[in-house]
């Protein structure tokens, strides 16, 4: 059967380079390793998507808002360059956000995203495309930065109750690629039958 899939190229997205189309622990490496770390990170999402929903609390015109959506933006585009590369499937109910008890206590008194108890980005990711197609996404962050940046609502009910999942989704793939970052790369799960043959020239 021949392979019709679509190979991702760098002019599909707004801010990704070949190089990090083709390798997106690049990036990942580079921003959490010298931009920032992901409690401050965490606080700088919460922030711009809060004074996003709700213009009257906007900082306005500061640069960090530029930077910050610059910097969403781009990490959606690698997280979603890991989605199609990785072969992952959508999750059938994104909104489902602890699979047991275990993941609840661990989000509520430890601050971290498990399934079924263990750290796993691939879910995080399955979810966050599931929960809306990239070219939605695109759509989210321009709004919100346009409410943001003109400090007024383009509409009364711009977001409405969805900001709450946008902000969680957002926090929770930035968590989904600092994972990437400490684990080194991403693992993931294969049948027991499989035959893996690693393809680096010896």
């Amino acid at each position: 059967m021949k392979n019709t899939k679509k190979k991702l190229k760098a002019k599909n997205f707004r801010y990704l380079s070949k190089k990090i189309v083709n390798n997106p622990m690049i990036y990942i490496h580079d921003f959490f390793r010298h931009q920032t770390d992901i409690i401050n990170w965490k606080n700088d999402i919460n922030l711009f998507v809060t004074s996003g929903a709700y213009p009257a609390m906007s900082s306005g015109g500061y640069p960090e808002n530029g930077y910050n959506c610059h910097q969403m933006i781009k990490q959606i585009e690698v997280a979603y360059v890991i989605f199609k590369q990785c072969g992952l499937a959508k999750h059938e109910d994104p909104l489902k956000l602890f699979e047991t008890r275990n993941d609840y206590f661990n989000y509520s008194y430890g601050i971290d995203f498990t399934y079924n108890g263990k750290r796993n980005p691939n879910d995080l990711i399955r979810k966050f495309f599931s929960y809306q197609s990239l070219k939605k996404w695109y759509k989210t962050m321009d709004d919100l930065m346009e409410q943001l940046t003109l400090k007024r609502s383009l509409d009364n009910d711009q977001f409405g109750d969805r900001i709450i999942a946008i902000r969680e989704f957002l926090i929770r793939l930035a968590h989904a690629l600092y994972y990437i970052y400490e684990d080194e790369g991403i693992t993931l799960p294969i049948p027991s039958y499989a035959n893996i043959k690693s393809t680096i020239a010896q």
